[in-house]
């Protein structure tokens, strides 16, 4: 999932080129590594948090709500951490939603998806699906 973020978020980054919010104030000072590129919109971390989330839940949904939150918590430190805006990370779930579902749809992804349920779920001790 993680070699799919650029694919699902770069154009956007590229095209809305957004100053994140220490380069439109520099009274601001991020405690988490920076750019010097103008590149906030989109979030790529959160959209491969997202990606990862929805693949773990597709193997264990017996915690999807845990999964998710837990998904959620991780963008919201983009906030907490000072390099994005919300905006930025409500945009970033809904390309991974959509970058998901494309990529569900795809016959290798499910190949490889079924194959790590087994090997996940046998790891974990869980009842296969």
């Amino acid at each position: 999932m993680r070699n799919d973020e650029p694919f699902a978020g770069n154009g956007m980054k590229n095209f809305y080129k957004r100053p994140r919010p220490y380069q439109a104030d520099p009274t601001l000072h991020p405690v988490c590594k920076t750019t010097d590129q103008p590149n906030s919109y989109p979030s790529g971390h959160a959209i491969v948090g997202y990606l990862e989330a929805f693949t773990l839940a597709e193997l264990v949904p017996e915690k999807r709500e845990a999964i998710l939150a837990r998904a959620n918590d991780s963008a919201h430190d983009r906030l907490v951490c000072g390099v994005h805006y919300p905006s930025d990370v409500a945009a970033s779930r809904q390309v991974a939603l959509v970058a998901f579902g494309y990529i569900l749809g795809t016959p290798r992804f499910q190949t490889e998806l079924a194959a790590a349920r087994v090997e996940l779920r046998k790891s974990l001790g869980l009842n296969q699906r």
